[in-house]
């Protein structure tokens, strides 16, 4: 199959995105004219250089005006790379491990009226199935998005490196006030530490454990947003977030996407005067949001986890660096997009999630979880092995749960999972090893094998 094909990577301190790894590894497995393009500092030239060893080409975008690009930027900047190099198919991660957004292809599809398939569990060259469980056959003109289902494999010693073409803004001839900075309708005005979830651990005894789900069914859950006290005049909504946008509006107003084009829709937002437009966090809202900002130059933040009102301009709240950090974010554009992370499945009382320590052990768990009538969840390692079904996966690439109690049983505690628990109403960790984050973000630890 002789595809011209583009694949898109991103380095962060030095290292190739795992993400974009698996997506060059598919595209060396599917043959073909391929070219790898990253935008980014020159000093990434030598990785590039040594990408070429794998029989690539590779051009990298860099220029100075283009440092402190957001998506928006970003997007411009790539699509007018693509555009010279008009490939059949676009490659690339389904996220970057530093930003998380997932915006940038769904804005390069808008821009270069290509379809977007994202999140591809598995790939045989010809047919891939998603992250939701859809089968798609590879079509042209469309990008697709990988999940980290490939290493990227090592080149011939034999091998020879070759050129890398540096692409600049002369080359590219882009508005100055389009790119970098000056471009970027996001800014930050605040990271720290995310101390999101953290709790006091009381530590007990695995005999104690019935005991502790019975005392947090009792416990009445606890809303995790406080209520505004300055709020904006007006914002809008589209799915499951009307909480949300009443907490931070004197008036909340419902828009629906059903059966329209982002094109349509973005028409239906200047007509209506939008100034503010909240999305849930559904995957075809995040796509449709990111497609409907190119269109309206909309700032866009992804995965929002609050909001507040400062001097009548909306600061909004995410994680990002895999939840280690926690940004706050303004727009500079006269209309500001959010997607806001939505807890999924409200319904369960109480969840049973499984994570590394104890993935031999899932059968005995989901005979314990029978007897309170808890769902079985898992962190993302265990949803990789293929041991759990992606849609049972807690954590920032997963679902966001609130249940009155959630027990976490060989869970290490990384950030990506914590933040996507912290409005349960009771945490109880089982561990062997005291140490382990998870109890930091626990009401109760037990010590103990399961």
């Amino acid at each position: 199959m002789n595809k011209k094909i583009v694949v898109l990577l991103k380095y962060f301190k030095g290292e190739l995105n795992p993400f974009d790894g698996s997506a060059l590894e598919c595209a060396l497995e599917l043959g073909g004219d391929i070219t790898v393009v990253s935008m980014a500092p020159r000093s990434v030239l030598s990785a590039l250089q040594s990408l070429t060893r794998l029989g690539v080409k590779a051009v990298l975008v860099s220029d100075d005006i283009y440092a402190g690009s957001d998506t928006q930027a970003t997007s411009l900047i790539l699509a007018e790379t693509i555009k010279k190099i008009n490939p059949d198919l676009v490659f690339c991660g389904k996220q970057s491990v530093d930003g998380d957004t997932a915006q940038v292809p769904p804005m390069l599809a808008e821009r270069l009226g290509y379809d977007i398939k994202v999140g591809l569990m598995s790939f045989d060259g010809t047919t891939a199935i998603q992250r939701n469980g859809n089968a798609v056959t590879l079509q042209n003109k469309t990008i697709y998005t990988f999940e980290k289902i490939r290493t990227l494999r090592f080149p011939s010693i034999f091998s020879k490196a070759g050129e890398v073409q540096v692409l600049d803004n002369s080359i590219l001839g882009l508005p100055r006030e389009k790119c970098g900075l000056k471009g970027s309708p996001t800014r930050v005005i605040k990271s720290y530490e995310s101390s999101v979830g953290r709790r006091e651990c009381e530590w007990k005894e695995f005999k104690d454990l019935p005991d502790l789900i019975k005392k947090g069914l009792e416990k009445p859950l606890i809303s995790q947003s406080q209520d505004q006290t300055e709020k904006l005049e007006i914002v809008h909504f589209v799915g499951k977030v009307k909480d949300k946008a009443e907490n931070i509006a004197k008036t909340a107003v419902e828009l629906t996407v059903d059966g329209k084009t982002p094109s349509e829709f973005a028409r239906e937002i200047e007509e209506k005067k939008v100034k503010v437009l909240l999305f849930e966090d559904s995957q075809e809202l995040k796509i449709f949001a990111s497609r409907t900002a190119v269109i309206t130059g909309a700032g866009i933040c992804a995965d929002c986890i609050s909001f507040r009102v400062e001097n009548e301009r909306l600061v909004m709240t995410r994680p990002a660096l895999g939840g280690n950090v926690t940004a706050d974010i303004v727009c500079e554009s006269p209309i500001a997009f959010a997607t806001v992370r939505t807890v999924k499945n409200e319904s369960s009382k109480v969840i049973f999630s499984i994570g590394k320590g104890v993935i031999d052990k899932i059968d005995k768990i989901k005979e314990l979880a029978k007897e309170y009538g808890a769902e079985v969840c898992c962190s993302r390692i265990v949803a990789d092995s293929g041991k759990m079904p992606y849609e049972k996966q807690v954590g920032l690439t997963g679902r966001t749960v609130c249940p009155k109690v959630y027990v976490a049983f060989g869970i290490s505690g990384a950030v990506q999972h914590t933040c996507a628990i912290a409005g349960a109403g009771t945490v109880i960790a089982v561990n062997i090893n005291k140490k382990e984050r998870i109890f930091d973000y626990a009401d109760y630890g037990i010590i103990a094998e399961v």
